[in-house]
């Protein structure tokens, strides 16, 4: 007989045959689960997009947790729970009895008792990265967090019709690319421009998409909602060609804005996508792109 809690008013999500309630947690408790599984994305992109599912990161803490003896009403374990939850998961297995009762084409290499299986779930917003699931309700609750780090994990970058992964960055070089970009900021120029002009000098000194500070660049161009670019280096000509409204507001999502702020950066980039549809490319263009910083060697 399935398990439940008495007296809940609050949704529930199946785990193991047993009907977990969800109890409301803090805003504070999602930012705080958030720092445990934001470092925790990079592994995932060694798994193919297409398989790449947010919803493994909650997943793998819950089964943790449960193993190392937590309590369903642990707040860090309610929020993994919230977390599946809100990413359309209804019911869940795991562990070695679990593992057992998988085709064994499907189990995935690793210990059995940490073996994870969805097998119930339905693709709401948040699974399917619509800019929807992230809104006042989910901004103020925390619990959009696990919307944006979905975004983070599935974003795509298009250069010259090229399409490429995004990924993350390592902090260090970050810093050093955006200092190159406040350099050669011009004058009040927005920081939208100067990104852009940098990501194009970088690829006049001769570098690639294989490179880290284009990489990083790009990185720094997609969280402001830039998706795709056209590059003429032999020109020094670059223009914008796509900007995503959920890629920017994810990204500010996770920096820490509040929702007022959220809701201009939303407005921003849509007047940047009314501008592209229009064919008014002049407002949303670059200018000549100079050299930035010192020729790379190689």
């Amino acid at each position: 007989m399935r398990g439940r809690y008495d007296g809940s008013d609050m949704p529930d999500i199946t785990i193991n045959q047993e009907d977990v309630p969800l109890i409301e947690q803090s805003r504070e408790s999602f930012a705080e689960f958030l720092q445990l599984a934001f470092p925790r994305c990079i592994p995932l992109f060694q798994i193919p997009r297409e398989r790449r599912f947010i919803a493994m990161l909650p997943a793998a803490y819950m089964v943790r947790q449960r193993v190392n003896g937590v309590g369903w009403e642990d707040h860090l374990l309610q929020v993994s729970l919230w977390n599946l939850h809100d990413l359309g998961v209804r019911e869940a297995s795991f562990g070695v009895e679990a593992w057992e009762n998988t085709k064994p084409e499907l189990r995935p290499e690793g210990d059995p008792t940490e073996f994870v299986r969805f097998d119930r779930a339905d693709a709401t917003d948040m699974a399917k990265g619509t800019p929807s699931s992230i809104n006042y309700s989910t901004v103020t609750s925390g619990r959009g967090f696990i919307a944006a780090l979905n975004n983070v994990v599935h974003r795509v970058f298009d250069y010259n019709d090229q399409q490429i992964e995004v990924g993350m960055q390592r902090t260090d070089d970050m810093k050093k690319v955006i200092t190159l970009i406040h350099q050669a900021r011009q004058n009040q120029e927005g920081l939208l421009f100067a990104t852009g002009r940098t990501l194009g000098s970088l690829f006049r000194q001769g570098l690639s998409l294989e490179d880290t500070e284009v990489r990083c660049a790009i990185e720094v161009l997609s969280s402001m909602g830039c998706v795709s670019v056209a590059v003429d280096p032999e020109a020094g000509k670059m223009s914008f060609r796509g900007f995503s409204a959920m890629a920017a507001m994810s990204s500010a999502l996770l920096q820490g804005m509040d929702w007022e702020r959220i809701q201009e950066i939303r407005a921003n980039v849509e007047k940047l996508q009314t501008q592209l549809a229009t064919g008014e490319s002049k407002a949303i263009r670059s200018a000549e792109m100079p050299m930035v910083g010192s020729r790379r060697r190689r």
